[in-house]
């Protein structure tokens, strides 16, 4: 009697593991519904399987939410089953659920996107704080672009990462000593600029980053310079500051 007891006690832990088990991977491969949606692990490889007519017009959709601070900097690499046409990806802008989730919904929009067979991939730059939703679809809202993801299929799986470089993460200074296009010239501690008649925002920050880079990347680290110096500037814009300020770099 004592054994039957304890087998019938370890067969309902292992009942009960695999049920825990069996909803971990519902969840990993997200949700039909923003509500049900679980979060995006950063930095790792997600599986997911779109849900068949769960998005407007009976596209097929699966849902993940991601929390973003303003100017992160965002990159996605998919990749569906060899010769299928991997999903699009939308980040709806905070504020969006099920009740107002459709074509029309705001959305970030991408800085960059390209694709190579069942392989694609986007940027993006946070334009606000706040909760995302990201829904891999195959309705292709934009109907052009290196996406064409109409041919998705729902229910095979897909594979996603995502990889965010925070505010302020990730920037390289520029060496010191001024250069000819008026690049950012800093102080000795490397934490401060003394603005030189005609830079901009934009000029010192292209001398920050130190190479050539993409106009979001340059974006988003004007966006930074300003959110550190917008008092010390005192204009109330980014396009006007004056030669002889102080800027803050960190």
């Amino acid at each position: 009697m004592g054994r039957t007891l304890v087998r019938l006690v370890a067969l309902v832990v292992v009942a009960l593991g695999a049920t825990a088990s069996g909803a971990s991977a519902m969840a990993a491969e997200g949700a039909q519904t923003i509500a049900q949606a679980p979060s995006v692990k950063t930095d790792a490889v997600v599986r997911g399987r779109l849900f068949d007519g769960a998005f407007y017009s009976g596209y097929s959709v699966a849902y993940w939410t991601v929390p973003f601070l303003k100017g992160d900097r965002i990159s996605m690499k998919t990749a569906a089953a060899r010769g299928e046409t991997p999903p699009c990806q939308l980040l709806f802008m905070p504020g969006t659920d099920d009740t107002n989730v459709g074509a029309t919904s705001p959305i970030l929009e991408s800085a960059s996107a390209t694709r190579n067979g069942s392989r694609d991939a986007q940027r993006w730059v946070a334009s606000a704080t706040g909760t995302y939703v990201l829904a891999m679809t195959n309705a292709d809202v934009f109907l052009s672009g290196p996406h064409q993801c109409l041919s998705a299929p729902s229910g095979r799986p897909f594979s996603f990462k995502l990889t965010v470089v925070h505010r302020g993460g990730g920037v390289r200074s520029a060496k010191r000593g001024g250069s000819s296009d008026g690049a950012a010239d800093e102080s000795s501690d490397n934490s401060t600029h003394v603005v030189e008649p005609g830079q901009s925002l934009w000029v010192i920050a292209k001398g920050l980053i130190g190479e050539p880079d993409s106009i979001a990347r340059v974006a988003f680290e004007v966006g930074r310079l300003w959110h550190l110096n917008a008092e010390r500037i005192g204009t109330g814009s980014p396009d006007l500051i004056y030669p002889g300020l102080e800027l803050r770099l960190k």
